[in-house]
């Protein structure tokens, strides 16, 4: 059970970082992937022999943060450019 669970803090950031890369063309999946990665670390930081409770609610206090900037920027660029496509911040529609 412990080999796992260090196995799962273990591939839990990888791979959401490699699909933070692999689906990054909307911007609301880049959101929900860096929210994963966000809990894994959170998750790792439990895990850790020095790990003390202060830490793990800064990481999640910042993760909370993250989000509400996310969502807000995703409804200022919905509504600006009426979809939440990356490619849309690169062309000059103001």
């Amino acid at each position: 059970m412990f080999f796992s669970m260090n196995l799962f803090t273990i591939l839990f950031p990888i791979s959401s970082t490699l699909s933070l890369l692999a689906h990054r063309r909307q911007f609301l999946m880049a959101l929900l992937f860096l929210e994963a990665l966000a809990l894994s670390l959170a998750t790792l930081a439990s895990f850790s022999t020095y790990s003390n409770l202060f830490m793990i609610l800064i990481i999640l206090t910042f993760a909370a943060c993250e989000a509400s900037l996310g969502l807000a920027l995703l409804v200022v660029m919905t509504r600006s450019f009426g979809s939440d496509l990356l490619l849309n911040l690169t062309n000059n529609k103001w």
